[in-house]
């Protein structure tokens, strides 16, 4: 495994990850088509290394497509227990049967609801809210010009956002892990998110720690303060880790 980054690659949390430099079209491999990989950005794999669901539990991925993220976590959990893998849109379940079915993924179901309104009759032990974003930290993978015209019709996602993070809170055993991360650095989609749940919900923000390249969330901005708890959130950014930005926090009941 490339050690090259300093992230700790020798820890256990990341014993299943290879970091390849130079490897153009990892999706035309014959290890691809046969199960064997999946490549996916550094940032996105610790989502499921932050939440880390345990063998035999119970677990919700509440905006699931196209799959990396469950698949990850069904790996972390040696294929048993129960994932949920969510997703409302029709054209986006079928990457993730695909992803799930190429992996051999065999302790995940698949539904359809609107992630803010999945039906409260079960509660979960662990739950990622891997939510819908504007996606800046993406910007040095796309047109820039596509990408800021996209972003200025995004204005109304933090209400869904807070919904969903809800959600997802109101379904979580007494004991249970929820993870809420985004691929933005737009503290409204982030730190405000979590702070409007401190404020809705009593929650907790659990501590996080994945590596030296981690910068603490936001206590403030653009003229407002955030609960002094947020500080233990994260934020990964491109210039620093080499992999698309991000934004974790790992919530549980206070």
């Amino acid at each position: 495994m490339d050690k090259s980054l300093g992230l700790g690659f020798n820890d256990k949390q990341y014993q299943n990850l290879v970091y390849c430099r130079d490897l153009n079209s990892p999706g035309n491999l014959i290890e691809y088509f046969l199960g064997a990989v999946h490549p996916q950005a550094f940032t996105s794999c610790l989502a499921a290394i932050a939440l880390w669901p345990k063998k035999d539990s119970y677990v919700l991925d509440m905006c699931a497509s196209p799959g990396g993220k469950t698949s990850h976590m069904a790996d972390l959990m040696k294929n048993s227990g129960i994932i949920v893998a969510n997703e409302l849109y029709s054209n986006r379940r079928v990457p993730l049967g695909n992803t799930l079915a190429r992996l051999g993924v065999v302790n995940t179901v698949v539904t359809a609801y609107q992630a803010q309104e999945f039906p409260l009759k079960h509660s979960f032990d662990f739950i990622l809210a891997d939510v819908p974003c504007s996606g800046e930290g993406r910007f040095r993978l796309s047109d820039k010009t596509k990408a800021l015209r996209k972003l200025r019709k995004q204005y109304a996602i933090q209400d869904l956002q807070k919904k969903i993070i809800v959600r997802g809170f109101d379904l979580l055993k007494e004991h249970g892990v929820m993870l809420y991360s985004t691929c933005t650095y737009n503290p409204d989609e982030n730190e405000s998110i979590i702070d409007f749940l401190l404020k809705s919900r009593d929650a907790e923000i659990l501590p996080l720690s994945l590596g030296p390249y981690e910068d603490l969330g936001l206590l403030g901005w653009n003229g407002r303060h955030y609960d002094k708890r947020i500080g233990n959130t994260r934020r990964f950014y491109p210039h620093r880790i080499d992999s698309v930005g991000f934004f974790m926090a790992k919530i549980g009941r206070r």
